[in-house]
């Protein structure tokens, strides 16, 4: 494979300060082809970034922690999709009792797409309350909406079942199993010059770096359900090969075929266990018109080509510039090139 299309697009994209920095790497489902650094990871202090750099993984966090290890205690049979969550929390059960588990994977349960919990200045120990006074929900199944509650519900839960926080569950249960050493939580302060810095903050009068992007996930102290993961494009190509076909996996293979199978047929967006599927238009650009992934805001994504057994991890710190940054189509025409390279 040559990549020289895909280095010299990437390239162009930093010369233009459209982003300041971006690892990519491709890897099949026993090998990574490809992995590459460009440009910065932060521009005031002048650290560039390399293959290694660990980057906040905002939203990521639900399919690489939440979601992985939400089908882990399904494999184990300590939790069914069908579970309301009020089985598990009963103060719920007054207006949420119709929210079952796989409603909160998929996306379907009906919540709004957050609640400012930083702003209304409510704690983390509290969140099960907060959400049980609140009445604006619509029903189930109704539609697609893609919402922080869902997850931060689902990190409860884990943490609920399992008896540990939802960062322990994952480190001893999905990122050791799979050799992700630099997957973490709340990195400690002796790895900041290893991390990709995210966005100015006017409070902080200077760039976030090193804690967590999201608000409401440092407001919970780094750790949530729908954001707060660290990691690198090395860890992340090996969390993608483990729900690639016949790869020795910590998942079962039934598990990882629910896992893509789509729970939405009815709607216009695709949504499995975690997994967001190819439903046009869709950030795996146009050559790669099956398969699953994900993104974060602060500028990563995977995705997965079951056709071609390609994953393609692309990490960003798009947010170092601000929000302008067209991202989706950064990353179609990024996708496009390496899909057209493995032909």
């Amino acid at each position: 494979m040559s990549f020289s299309k895909i280095e010299q697009f990437i390239e162009t994209a930093i010369q233009n300060n459209e982003l300041p920095g971006a690892v990519l790497a491709v890897a099949n489902a026993k090998n990574v082809l490809y992995c590459k650094a460009f440009g910065m990871a932060h521009i005031e202090q002048k650290i560039p970034m390399s293959e290694h750099t660990i980057f906040d993984c905002a939203s990521l966090t639900k399919v690489v922690a939440t979601a992985s290890s939400a089908l882990l205690l399904l494999e184990r049979g300590l939790i069914d999709l069908d579970d309301s969550i009020s089985y598990y929390f009963p103060e719920l059960k007054t207006m949420h009792e119709e929210v079952r588990i796989r409603h909160l994977l998929t996306h379907t349960s009906g919540f709004q797409a957050e609640i400012k919990f930083y702003n209304e200045h409510i704690a983390y120990t509290d969140v099960i309350e907060h959400i049980a006074q609140k009445t604006e929900r619509k029903n189930v199944e109704q539609q697609v909406v893609y919402s922080d509650i869902n997850y931060i519900l689902l990190g409860k839960l884990i943490e609920k079942v399992s008896g540990v926080s939802l960062a322990e569950y994952a480190h001893k249960n999905i990122f050791q199993p799979i050799g992700m050493h630099n997957t973490l939580f709340n990195p400690p302060v002796q790895l900041q010059e290893k991390i990709a810095a995210t966005e100015y903050r006017s409070y902080l009068k200077k760039h976030q770096w090193g804690e967590v992007h999201d608000e409401n996930a440092l407001h919970f102290g780094g750790v949530s359900g729908h954001a707060g993961l660290f990691s690198t494009a090395e860890d992340l190509a090996k969390f993608a090969q483990s729900f690639m076909k016949n790869n020795d996996s910590i998942f079962h293979e039934h598990t990882k075929q629910l896992a893509k199978m789509s729970f939405t047929e009815q709607h216009e967006e695709q949504r499995g266990l975690g997994w967001q599927l190819y439903s046009p238009p869709s950030f795996s650009g146009q050559y790669l018109q099956d398969g699953f992934g994900h993104t974060g805001f602060t500028g990563t994504s995977i995705w997965i080509s079951d056709e071609k057994q390609l994953a393609i991890i692309l990490l960003t710190n798009r947010v170092h510039f601000g929000r302008s940054c067209e991202i989706q189509r950064f990353r179609r025409i990024v996708h496009n090139l390496v899909a057209l390279e493995n032909e």
